[in-house]
């Protein structure tokens, strides 16, 4: 993007922010809401001069550094139908003043010419002013510093007024003008039409009954037209907009005599050009501006004065950039220094430590000793650990041993004797019979210091008194 193009958005910018749009009517200029001025809504033109008017109602309002729109009439304009050129679009308002030569009387040079395309043919709608008209209503603006920004056609604004269709045909009568038809499809203009020989008012009057008649049969033709001419777009709805007319009536007096319905544009009464001005047209939305760029002046941004400001103003900032870097490279090395300072002075308390540590060092003779009473105390805590250990082990198994078999004591059962150690436990007794010493030792797996405890050797004897007697032996004697 180059310098150019970027103040030109600037510019762009500027004018959207204060854009005032003026709408001409053929008795009356319509002015948008502005804020800060005192200016009318609404103006009569004066003796027919409508820039005059326009030009001395903005002077009075002490407007100065705007950008105005103005909408124009569809009498100060003329609009043509013709074959689409094959010509890029930036060209074309260039070229249609040659294309339309053999329709018009003026010459080429003296007409400015823009264009649309129809949306239901392959066609352009043209629209030509004469250039005498934009130029010298912009010189008028410039001589009291305002700019002009786009010179727009009232047929644009009509397509977008009706908010609930965007086709739709529109009668319609400005104050001091004749009646006239138009047809809009998708926002764009496809025909439009003057009604001759019909004076208002159609309404509130007892010989309005003939005119009602003649008007309807004049729209009933050209309804008729649209129809075999627009196949892919069909209009089943008129709108009314008309001065002077009482619209409601006035759709219901054509609604019973035409095939199409017909209803009020607005719901309120409002002029046209009232109801014009509350519609502001985006560039991007309308391709008609009868005020092209190459006709505007060329203003010259490069200037010695706009060179000198900008030189000071880059100046001023380099200046700027170049003192907050001296200041802020100046605050860096005061905080280098403070920070070499402290540096400095650790160095020196770690010079200071190291030697008051040499100083602390112990001897290797405490050294050594240290070692040896650690590795006497670590033996002597080792050995008192590996002794409560056994201790506990002792005192949890044989207590334990006891005292399961205490809870296992049977009438068929007697112990004589109980050796036991950490691994061996041998049971000498004396039994009622033989199967009572099974189902005795059956009985470990239910005492928790018994289970698990099995024996290798039983033995079964009756000693002198004839009882029988046995002996349990976890392990069987070694023989020599």
């Amino acid at each position: 993007m180059n310098i150019q193009s970027l103040l030109g958005k600037f510019g762009s910018v500027k004018r959207s922010a204060n854009c005032l749009r003026v709408v001409v009517q053929p008795s009356t200029l319509h002015f948008s809401e502005w804020n800060g001025a005192n200016l009318p809504k609404q103006v009569f033109i004066e003796s027919g001069d409508w820039q005059k008017t326009l030009v001395t109602t903005l002077q009075q309002a002490h407007l100065t550094d705007i950008t105005v729109d103005v909408v124009l009439n569809s009498n100060l304009y003329q609009n043509y139908q013709i074959e689409k050129p094959n010509v890029p679009q930036e060209e074309l308002s260039l070229t249609l003043p040659f294309l339309l030569k053999d329709l018009i009387s003026e010459k080429v040079a003296d007409i400015v010419a823009d264009a649309t395309t129809l949306p239901t043919s392959s066609k352009l709608q043209v629209y030509v002013v004469p250039k005498t008209l934009v130029l010298g209503l912009a010189n008028k603006l410039n001589a009291i510093k305002i700019c002009l920004g786009r010179v727009l056609v009232e047929e644009d604004i009509w397509a977008r007024v009706s908010p609930d269709s965007e086709r739709f045909i529109l009668l319609q009568r400005s104050q001091g003008s004749g009646y006239k038809v138009s047809a809009f499809v998708d926002n764009r203009c496809v025909f439009q039409r003057s009604i001759r020989g019909v004076t208002p008012p159609l309404t509130g009057v007892a010989t309005s009954g003939l005119q009602l008649d003649g008007i309807a049969l004049e729209l009933q033709r050209s309804i008729d037209y649209l129809s075999s001419q627009l196949r892919g777009a069909t209009l089943h709805h008129m709108k009314v907009c008309c001065d002077e007319e009482n619209d409601s009536e006035l759709a219901k007096e054509l609604d019973e005599r035409l095939s199409v319905k017909v209803s009020p544009l607005s719901s309120s009464i409002v002029e046209c050009g009232a109801l014009l001005v509350q519609f502001d047209v985006e560039d991007g939305l309308s391709a008609i501006n009868l005020y092209p760029q190459h006709l505007q002046p060329k203003v010259e941004r490069f200037t010695l004065n706009n060179v000198a400001i900008f030189s000071a103003i880059l100046l001023g900032a380099f200046g700027a950039v170049y003192g907050y870097s001296a200041w802020q490279n100046n605050q860096l090395e005061q905080q280098l220094n403070v920070l070499q300072s402290q540096e400095k002075e650790f160095n020196q308390q770690l010079t200071s430590l190291n030697q008051r540590l040499a100083k602390h060092r112990p001897s290797p003779e405490k050294v050594h000793a240290v070692e040896r009473l650690k590795e006497e105390i670590k033996s002597k805590q080792d050995s008192l650990a590996a002794v409560s250990k056994y201790d506990g082990q002792q005192q949890a198994g044989y207590s334990g041993v006891m005292q399961s078999l205490a809870q296992l004591g049977r009438n068929d059962i007697s112990l004589s004797s109980i050796q036991m150690d950490a691994d061996n436990l041998d049971i000498k007794g004396m039994a009622r019979d033989p199967q009572a010493i099974p189902n005795w030792v059956n009985q470990f797996k239910s005492e928790i210091n018994l289970v698990g405890r099995s024996f290798e050797k039983l033995k079964i004897a009756r000693n002198e008194q004839n009882v029988l007697t046995f002996e349990l032996r976890t392990k069987e004697e070694e023989t020599e």
